[in-house]
């Protein structure tokens, strides 16, 4: 089973030592695991003034590995021609999504500035990837943020925006999240916290939203890769829903036609 992993990071974390921090270190260490093909953001773009400046990084370095890995942008609405680097990045550099991560760049999801980029990732055909968290909150360095982007608020933001796909990761979600809720068909929910041991979780949740809706990501390099792999395996779902799961919906989203 081919998987294609929609959460991987590659560059420089401030606030502890990553074992992989390059793209070829990154990309051995996902083949070795099995994994086909995988989206990746530059972790640097979190940190730079300037965001774009991590995306000209990142698209240097994905040189010679574009069999490999799908890029993604990092963009901040408040800082000025976000928008046109955003452009620059889908139409020139050839980057299939854009990361935005309110909590470290100081503005709400129910925001303008959060709108803005909605309305043009949609206009521009790329989802717009939302991490709950980057790290686990409870072991921050006392310099970075404690803020997440909770269910709620992510959930909102989808409805709001009904023609921008959102994809959700490093997210805690439920079936029982859903309870009560409309369907929100742009909101794609990335796997490797899934909590309930050998895939069960992920088997409920795809029972109330459809498989169609999740996406395997491990979190590589903050994370190990084995568990989200364990839990994949592990799910009870039928072969075609766990193809969909393991690469089938990823290559969707991101508009990639083949492996």
């Amino acid at each position: 089973m081919k998987i294609f992993d929609i959460n991987t990071a590659i560059g420089h974390w401030p606030f502890r030592k990553l074992e992989f921090e390059s793209v070829s270190e990154l990309r051995n260490v996902l083949e070795s695991h099995g994994i086909s093909r995988a989206a990746a953001v530059n972790t640097n773009g979190i940190f730079y003034k300037n965001c774009h400046d991590a995306n000209l990084e990142l698209h240097s370095w994905l040189q010679g590995h574009e069999d490999f890995f799908t890029g993604i942008a990092t963009v901040n609405p408040l800082y000025a021609k976000w928008d046109k680097d955003l452009r620059e990045s889908v139409e020139c550099l050839g980057f299939k999504g854009v990361r935005i991560v309110p909590q470290y760049h100081d503005y709400e999801l129910n925001s303008v500035p959060a709108a803005e980029i909605a309305d043009l990732a949609a206009a521009l055909a790329i989802p717009v990837f939302i991490p709950q968290r980057l790290v686990d909150i409870r072991q921050r360095h006392w310099l970075d943020t404690e803020k997440v982007n909770d269910f709620e608020s992510v959930y909102n933001f989808c409805i709001r925006h009904p023609d921008t796909r959102i994809i959700y990761t490093e997210a805690v979600v439920s079936a029982e999240s859903f309870n009560g809720k409309e369907k929100c068909p742009n909101l794609f929910i990335e796997t490797s916290r899934m909590r309930s041991a050998y895939g069960q979780q992920i088997s409920k949740l795809a029972a109330v939203i459809g498989a169609g809706q999740l996406v395997f990501g491990s979190g590589a390099p903050f994370k190990e890769i084995s568990p989200a792999l364990l839990k994949l395996r592990n799910t009870n779902l039928p072969e075609a829903a766990q193809k969909q799961l393991a690469g089938e919906n990823a290559l969707r989203i991101l508009n990639k036609y083949h492996w």
